[in-house]
């Protein structure tokens, strides 16, 4: 299909594509020069694209492997040279290596074009290529669109994204070799198909133009999208694009160039990062022995609650539970029966305190915290039955309570509207001043807070 176009589209895909790859890329000569350099190598590499283009390529390389790099583009010259390409390392600016991969083209040069090397960055998943003129040759700019085509060409048919040129409705006119190895087609399969028959259906609305008028910039965003392979799998590509073409021309009209990349890999370690910090925000809110709320979560949940009943002027009720004679407890059964206990406690409060908005989190030692938003006084009070019953109903023996022959619990109970001018904290303190009188009036009782 590519061999069908003009020399200017050709070179125009081929030249896209070199300009708008996120992997660096370059040409070395054996004169010892670069001769082409796109944005992303200097970028990645350290410096700016104007400081290498023409420039030794030798101080980028590491020494040690120099002599490899001429070996090669002396076999290049010589026409001995095979395809299998080497590693080798790149020397930042900031004096780190980076891994290479080096290749000889595919495509033979013009006569008269000095040999040359194509290069990709690994380590940044970016291909590179090295060349340069030899002296007294003409500049890289000044040299005819064949040998622009030439060079370029080797890049699309080396590199290891995916090239490709479509027309607006997304039909493919092209694609690159590289797409056998990323989604499992010959480019024939695939040219004359519309691309967005590959892409998810969830990722459809991530097309530009699809959903919202085609960008008029020449350069499309950047977006990621899942694509269906030859085997009925998805692969996460992204792509980046570039608008080429006169739309003004009824003949050939606007085409889109595209680069793109598998970022699976990426993707997978995204969503395994994701899920560990979901773990790890879990981790830090939860009390590891019971499993509930641990007080950091409590105040930030609170606090959270006290402003959205602010500003709905919903009742939010407060209700702190404490295990009665829990020192006894552990003093009579020890710590790990006191921990089992504990556990055991925390079952029976979730059993009572069902609601979704409703929240129980470990206030200190054997005290607990309930925050029920959207409670008056008359459900905490029920809420809070309900728990002193549950925790009786488990008939964990207590030698030492002097209240029962079981564990039981004190539970103090206070609901408020909140309003501006008082603190968050007056509700806590009115629940524990309800629990002071809970155990007071000889503990296993809930008792509300009254003003009185």
């Amino acid at each position: 299909m590519v061999d069908q176009w003009t020399d200017a589209e050709q070179t125009q895909l081929y030249f896209s594509a070199f300009r708008l790859s996120s992997n660096g890329m370059a040409f070395f000569s054996e004169e010892g020069l670069f001769l082409r350099v796109n944005p992303a190598f200097g970028k990645q590499i350290g410096y700016p694209e104007e400081a290498l283009s023409g420039k030794p390529w030798e101080p980028v390389v590491h020494p040690d492997d120099r002599k490899q790099v001429r070996r090669m583009l002396e076999d290049v010259a010589n026409g001995t040279v095979g395809s299998q390409p080497f590693e080798a390392r790149l020397i930042r600016s900031d004096g780190t290596p980076v891994r290479c991969s080096v290749t000889a083209p595919v495509v033979p040069g013009p006569n008269g074009w000095p040999a040359s090397l194509f290069v990709q960055i690994l380590d940044s998943d970016a291909p590179s290529r090295f060349a340069a003129p030899a002296p007294g040759r003409k500049t890289t700019r000044e040299r005819d669109e064949t040998s622009s085509d030439s060079l370029y060409r080797t890049l699309v048919e080396q590199c290891a994204d995916v090239v490709s040129k479509h027309d607006l409705s997304g039909r493919i006119l092209y694609i690159s070799p590289s797409c056998r190895v990323l989604l499992g087609y010959e480019p024939e399969e695939l040219i004359g198909t519309n691309v967005y028959e590959l892409f998810h259906p969830e990722d459809l609305t991530k097309i530009p133009g699809l959903t919202s008028p085609m960008e008029t910039a020449p350069n499309l965003p950047l977006i990621s999208y899942r694509i269906r392979t030859k085997n009925g799998g998805y692969v996460w590509f992204e792509s980046s694009g570039r608008i080429a073409g006169d739309e003004h021309d009824s003949e050939n009209g606007q085409t889109v160039i595209c680069i793109s990349r598998d970022i699976s890999s990426r993707k997978q370690t995204e969503q395994q990062l994701m899920k560990t910090n979901e773990l790890l925000q879990k981790i830090s809110s939860i009390d590891a022995l019971t499993g509930l709320a641990n007080r950091r979560f409590f105040d930030e949940r609170f606090a959270k609650e006290w402003r959205h009943a602010m500003r709905f002027s919903t009742p939010l009720s407060v209700i702190l539970l404490d295990i009665d004679y829990f020192k006894r407890y552990n003093d009579t059964y020890g710590h790990h029966d006191g921990d089992a206990c504990l556990q055991y406690v925390a079952e029976a409060m979730r059993r009572a305190a069902k609601r979704p908005g409703d929240m129980i989190a470990r206030y200190g030692g054997e005290e607990f915290v309930i925050v029920l938003p959207v409670t008056d006084g008359r459900g905490a009070l029920y809420v809070a039955e309900r728990m002193r019953s549950e925790v009786e109903l488990l008939r964990i023996p207590h030698r030492g309570s002097a209240v029962s022959s079981y564990v039981t619990a004190s539970l103090g109970a206070a609901t408020m509207i909140p309003v501006r001018d008082v603190s968050p904290r007056e509700l806590i303190i009115r629940a524990d001043k309800a629990l002071y009188r809970a155990k007071q009036e000889g503990r296993n009782r809930a008792i509300a807070y009254d003003e009185e």
